[in-house]
């Protein structure tokens, strides 16, 4: 194809008995086809005439394309036809009336009736003749027609009116026009010889930005799931390609920037972690309607979907919200001091809370829980985002002397920098954060200053011989382990989003794909994933559901020895809850 023809529009569409369009590789292949009622109709027709495959020449002013309509066995049974467009320069230097003596020539008709039907002089048709031989290098007029036919050198419409019988194109055009043809040809075996793009995966990731560290191990999952499926023959032989936007995840333009590229470049799906502008991302997606993974954990955009299941049908969060990190550390503090009464110096729990917009880790439903059992929580929520004065809000804690304090946020930046201040002037207290010691880089910066650290996170990497084997096959593929979340989310969304196009066999088929997503349980490294719930958002074991096979463990570790122990829930943790080295420095 040359420089010229590449730069046309063309594409590739699915077309059913009733003329109805399904996106292919892209939407272009429905806007130019469904822009053209002929193309359409030739697709019912071939459906109709039961031809598997016909190929023809389609001429508009001075644009040449080569249309391939293929209907059989490979097309869901006959119940759809794939057209595939593709721009061309004219083959063998073929003028547009050089192509129609061609075309009829192949039907059989002698120079007299090609004349005829083309109100031409027999000289003229005569030299045209000629002109093809030339050019085709046929000097037959079986040859010529032979190529003709192989080659689908052939234009419809049909030139001059005439009926291309008995072609296979002149039964589907005398089908695509209404007319009863003679007989049903036999179908053939369905072979497309036509490459098909890659399957194509957005990833909107802070590579550059806040959370960069975390980024990172988001691609490297993703990667390792693609090389693994590109590996095992891709997805109904198409290869699958990751698509990375960079943004930084604090930076709303930044963010709703990365996504228009990814919708610009007519990605089949979007993959991505967490940002600051979900609100903006999901209406944004919503319009385009390709599935959306992400894993943002935060009620208040699940609640969005739940509310408007139709417009938002699209969006999934794979992990379970935001507002089970409260009640799950109410549950294990009840629990560790039903194991050990007297493990805590006094019932004060201290929330801090920077500024993320929607946030929300059920702090009202802790201290109901905590209220119950004669625990006090209060919550500090008057922090920015970044650049927090760790040091002043240590402070306020010994005002406090709470004997748990909770660090709700998931950055790893400011979460290293509150553990350095909180060393520096340490209370008697257990530190729990929220997910940030998960990323490898909060261990690798604070060295021996991490140990003793409590966090939970409502989807993590498990323990067993599943997470072992991932856990292996990416130290080999990257030359270090995973972080204990966001590494394996990524995986696990990849597969996912992989098995579901499989399925569907289609990954242009939007609307299909999602419904599939939510009907099926997938078994990944960080447990089982069900989306067909109120919000299509993954179910929390034991907050949301006892039924460990639907659903992903809310995992509370501690780092003890350098390494991450798993204290909870049962059958995941059975690792009691240690003293942290401050313990025996602080006042």
């Amino acid at each position: 194809m040359s420089a010229t023809a590449s730069r046309r529009p063309g594409g590739r569409v699915l077309v059913d008995r009733d003329g109805r369009l399904e996106e292919v590789d892209s939407s272009r292949g429905v806007r130019f086809v469904g822009a053209r009622p002929e193309l359409v109709a030739y697709a019912r027709g071939c459906l109709e005439a039961r031809c598997a495959m016909i190929r023809f020449v389609w001429i508009e002013a001075r644009d040449w394309y080569e249309v391939r309509i293929e209907a059989g066995d490979g097309q869901a049974s006959g119940l759809q036809a794939l057209v595939t467009v593709e721009p061309i320069e004219p083959p063998f230097g073929l003028t547009v009336r050089e192509l129609d003596v061609l075309t009829l020539l192949a039907v059989g008709l002698g120079n007299p009736d090609i004349a005829t039907r083309l109100a031409a002089s027999l000289r003229t048709i005569t030299k045209h003749v000629e002109n093809v031989f030339a050019k085709t290098g046929n000097w037959t007029r079986a040859g010529a027609a032979g190529m003709a036919v192989d080659l689908g050198l052939l234009r419809l419409p049909a030139p001059g009116g005439t009926e291309l019988l008995p072609l296979q194109i002149g039964k589907v055009e005398r089908a695509a026009r209404g007319l009863a043809h003679d007989h049903a040809s036999r179908p053939l075996q369905y072979q497309s010889a036509s490459v098909r793009r890659p399957i194509l995966l957005g990833a909107p990731l802070s590579l550059s930005g806040m959370a960069a560290d975390d980024a990172q191990e988001m691609l490297k999952g993703a990667e390792l799931a693609i090389r693994e499926i590109n590996g095992r023959g891709g997805i109904g032989g198409r290869e699958l390609q990751l698509i990375t936007q960079d943004c930084d995840v604090s930076d709303p333009q930044s963010v709703v920037a990365a996504h228009r590229s990814l919708i610009e470049a007519e990605v089949d799906a979007v993959a991505a972690g967490y940002s600051c502008a979900e609100i903006a991302v999901q209406d944004m997606l919503a319009e385009y309607g390709c599935p959306y993974l992400h894993a943002t954990t935060m009620e208040s955009v699940v609640e969005r979907v739940r509310r408007d299941p139709v417009r938002l049908g699209n969006i999934f969060q794979v992990c379970p919200s935001d507002i089970h990190y409260g009640p799950g550390m109410a549950r294990y503090l009840i629990e560790t001091e039903m194991r050990a009464p007297g493990r805590f110096r006094n019932r004060r729990v201290v929330v801090l809370q920077p500024n993320w917009p929607g946030m929300d880790v059920g702090v009202v439903a802790m201290e109901r829980i905590l209220g119950e059992a004669g625990w006090t929580v209060e919550l500090v929520n008057d922090l920015p985002l970044k650049n927090i004065d760790w040091p002043a809000v240590v402070r306020r804690l010994h005002d406090r002397d709470p004997a748990v304090i909770m660090l709700a946020y998931y950055f790893p930046e400011e979460s290293i920098a509150f553990q350095r201040a909180f060393l520096a002037d340490p209370l008697r207290s257990f530190v729990y954060m929220l997910y940030a010691p998960s990323i490898p880089s909060f261990r690798r910066e604070l060295g021996a200053d991490a140990e003793g650290v409590v966090w939970a996170t409502t989807t993590g990497l498990y323990g067993d011989g599943i997470g072992r084997s991932f856990v292996e096959r990416y130290r080999a593929n990257f030359g270090a382990n995973p972080g204990r979340s966001h590494a394996s989310i990524a995986y696990d969304r990849v597969n996912m989003l992989a098995n579901s196009w499989a399925r569907v066999g289609n990954s242009r088929a939007f609307g299909r794909v999602a419904a599939d997503l939510r009907s099926i349980v997938h078994r990944g490294v960080n447990g089982a994933y069900y989306f067909g719930t109120s919000g299509q958002v993954g179910l929390a074991f034991p907050d949301n559901t006892q039924d460990p096979s639907i659903s992903q463990a809310h995992l509370v570790f501690q780092i003890q020895g350098g390494r991450q122990r798993i204290l909870a829930p049962l059958p995941y943790g059975d690792t009691p809850l240690a003293d942290p080295p401050w313990f025996e420095t602080a006042v």
